[in-house]
């Protein structure tokens, strides 16, 4: 027991990795979000894509709802 050291650690120290847990969820959670963000950026193939699966659905009843007439 006499090894231990029991100081306390300062409290910025505490919050800050408290933070940074709390970013670090956040880029986790909203990574995948920013992928097809990019891609669709950068690669207009992804919205010829997007038809493409809209058009295989066979989804009548979905088109008015996302605008497609």
């Amino acid at each position: 027991m006499g090894n231990l050291d029991l100081t306390p650690k300062p409290l910025l120290l505490k919050i800050w990795k408290i933070v940074t847990w709390h970013w670090r969820l956040q880029l986790a959670i909203n990574a995948p979000f920013g992928v097809f963000w990019l891609a669709d950026k950068t690669n207009p193939a992804v919205h010829q894509f997007d038809m493409s699966l809209l058009t295989a659905m066979q989804a009548e009843w979905l088109a008015p709802m996302i605008g497609i007439s």
